[in-house]
């Protein structure tokens, strides 16, 4: 089975954050990735790539020739497994200030994937925006064509329900269930987008550490009609 066809079926060990049968923490982090082409940004502190010949090396996961490792693996093979979840991923790329999976456009589905190593329910997801470009821009966020709500303390967020996870994975013994969302940015050129399960309802992720985030941003540059004729009038 190819890397690609993996979305959702790959065993990931969510920030070392495991549903345990019985046991309910709150505020877990959830894994948020774009359905489009994109990359995956990752930090010299955690992860590092390997390529053809080294001992951790896997063609099943190889990206272009890369392999992307975890710093200390806790899941034995060191292969940063939570990473090949996107089915759009196209390669790696170094980047000590912002990690996550970085896709252009800002007009994309955000597939929300769920893992426990049992069924369980992630319990009032919010999604949550920041990370605006240009900074100090307001921006105008739909989800599935209904506006982003703000709060003070959270920022620009929604909430999307519940997850129930009970889909048992080909690989390895574990669970996914994942939820598909329309994107939608406007008055801003980029955004960071990433969940948690609000179990508490009090608008704070109260568990400490990252959430797996999803970039994305426009590329293109804005023009004016009278640009071109702007332009030419420079070699008159």
């Amino acid at each position: 089975m190819s890397k690609t066809a993996m979305g959702g079926i790959i065993s990931v060990v969510l920030l070392g954050v495991l549903m345990i049968p019985g046991v309910v923490l709150a505020d877990a982090c959830l894994m948020a990735y774009p359905t489009s082409p994109c990359e995956y940004h990752y930090s010299s502190l955690d992860k590092y790539t390997v390529g053809p010949g080294d001992p951790l090396y896997d063609p099943l996961f190889d990206l272009g020739g890369e392999v992307l490792i975890k710093i200390d693996p806790i899941d034995g093979d060191g292969i940063a497994l939570d990473v090949y979840q996107a089915p759009g991923l196209t390669g790696f790329v170094l980047d000590e200030v912002n990690q996550g999976y970085f896709a252009i456009g800002v007009n994309y589905d955000l597939v929300i994937d769920g893992y426990s190593a049992a069924p369980t329910t992630y319990t009032n997801i919010l999604l949550v925006f920041d990370g605006f470009e240009p900074g100090g821009c307001t921006p105008l966020i739909t989800v599935d064509g209904q506006p982003a709500l703000f709060d003070a303390g959270l920022g620009y967020y929604y909430p999307i329900g519940d997850l129930v996870v009970s889909t048992p994975t080909p690989v390895g013994n574990a669970f996914s269930d994942t939820i598909t969302l329309s994107i939608g940015l406007q008055l801003c050129t980029g955004v960071r987008v990433w969940a948690f399960s609000d179990a508490n309802f009090n608008l704070m992720h109260d568990l400490p550490g990252e959430c797996f985030t999803a970039f994305s941003h426009d590329v293109q540059v804005p023009v004016q009609e009278t640009t071109w004729g702007a332009v030419k009038s420079l070699y008159h």
